[in-house]
């Protein structure tokens, strides 16, 4: 599959998402108010948090022994099983010792407006988070390029149909939010789930136009496929822990000022901060319809030339794709942000544009990301994704005392330049390529190593 087909089709989904993901935005924004808005958007970060500390990189270890074929996909899924069971019994005890613990209860209701109640709900987004990501490393490894994008697609427009029946009936509250949004992570788990297994019946396929590409040598050892299931599970979580702490890397950058926000200056300053973010992160998904395609395609020998020019064409596309729409919404920000909420969420605007500038400068990590799980290097997302936090937290620190969201926006920024950069200095190292060829397609050899 061409990148430029592939990628379309995966971007349709994409932009779906995206509608149905603005719309719930601007639905619990516009009910809760900026407070509500705060508290919403600090759960929905403890679901990520938890997701990704618990993944144990069980998707991501399974794309060299699922194209390598050193394991089969029914077997696998067993061991990924059994440690998704595992993991609901610590969210399990998780959410039980949030509920009993007094101070911790008290901490979680000042800061995070819980009730008893939500500690449930987030470790049930959790467990649905944790496992849709799994899944769908399996389909991406067999070929499968488009299904995870469409399944969240369709995740996207159930969260949205929940969302708006829960105002319609004058039931839209902070735990009902949640509650819709953990409904709609356990709803995605199990439609990944039925297409995961559906998947089995198939072999696996190559990117179509690209037969006959030679796969990157991958030490595995020959007996995967014996091990009993708690045995293939920990070689999973040996060789995807690290990796991982990419995905918890990433969410820290993302999600941790909004901390720092509510230190300093409250939940009503991270709820306009938090639309803001939510607004602009909405630009990834489009730059993030062309990750899958680099999982699988990079994976590829060294000594095919396809790999590095697939690559670099795809971070030129993605950051096409995200200045095309942030220029128009830079422009258009405070009557777009007045839809959700109006005078309410009238700071926002300024903290979205300071955004919008770092929102484009990571679109090629955000490409990039793909392309090194791919190489079987993801320890070089974790690596950027690190500096990217501590950078973020050194200007934040500086700038929201005084500043609140808008100073956080320009943490943020700051910081997305940052990984970025090293992103590209690592891709650029890795292939030989030069600044030059990476943005006018012109290449050549790879330097030796």
């Amino acid at each position: 599959m061409r990148l430029v087909a592939a990628g379309s089709r995966i971007l349709f989904s994409r932009v779906g998402q995206v509608a149905a993901n603005a719309a719930v935005v601007v639905l619990v924004a516009q009910q809760l108010g900026p407070a509500g808005q705060g508290h919403y958007s600090l759960t929905v970060a403890v679901t990520l948090l938890s997701a990704s500390l618990l993944g144990g990189g069980m998707g991501l270890a399974a794309v060299p022994a699922l194209r390598q074929g050193r394991v089969t996909p029914r077997r696998l899924m067993r061991a990924q099983a059994l440690w998704m069971g595992l993991m609901s019994v610590v969210l399990g005890a998780a959410a039980w010792w949030a509920i009993t613990d007094d101070a911790a209860a008290s901490w979680l209701s000042l800061h995070l407006g819980w009730t008893p109640a939500l500690a449930w709900l987030v470790a049930v987004g959790a467990f649905g988070m944790l496992g849709f990501e799994i899944f769908t490393y399996n389909l991406l490894a067999r070929g499968r390029l488009v299904v995870g994008s469409a399944v969240n697609g369709w995740r996207a427009l159930g969260h949205l149909l929940v969302v708006a029946a829960l105002l319609l009936t004058g039931r839209l509250t902070p735990s009902t939010a949640v509650g819709a949004f953990a409904a709609a992570q356990l709803g995605g788990l199990v439609a990944i789930i039925v297409v995961a297994c559906r998947d089995l019946r198939r072999p696996a396929q190559p990117i179509n136009g690209m037969p006959g590409v030679p796969l990157a040598p991958c030490e595995l050892p020959d007996d995967l496929d014996t091990r009993p299931l708690w045995k293939l599970a920990a070689f999973n979580l040996r060789h995807g822990a690290l990796g991982q702490l990419s995905a918890v890397a990433y969410f820290l950058l993302l999600r941790l000022d909004q901390g720092l926000v509510e230190h300093f200056r409250g939940a009503a300053e991270v709820g306009i901060y938090s639309l803001a973010v939510y607004v602009g992160e909405m630009l990834w998904l489009l730059p993030g319809a062309l990750t899958p395609l680099l999982v699988h395609s990079s994976a590829a020998d060294a000594s095919d030339p396809r790999r590095d020019r697939t690559a670099a064409r795809a971070v030129r596309m993605g950051v096409g794709l995200t200045l095309v729409a942030a220029l128009p919404l830079y422009l258009l920000a405070a009557p777009l942000l007045a839809l959700a909420g109006g005078g309410q969420y009238e700071a926002s605007v300024n903290a979205l544009r300071a955004l919008l500038p770092g929102i484009v400068a990571f679109a090629p990590g955000v490409v990039l990301a793909g392309d090194f799980i791919g190489r079987g290097k993801p320890h070089w997302n974790t690596q950027a994704s690190v500096l990217t936090v501590v950078v973020n937290v050194a200007v934040a620190l500086v700038l929201i005392p005084r500043h609140g969201a808008v100073g956080a926006a320009w943490a943020s920024s700051i910081a997305y330049a940052c990984g970025s950069a090293v992103m590209l200095w690592r891709f650029r190292r890795t292939t030989g390529m030069s600044l030059r060829g990476l943005v006018l397609g012109r290449h050549r050899r790879p330097l030796p190593a």
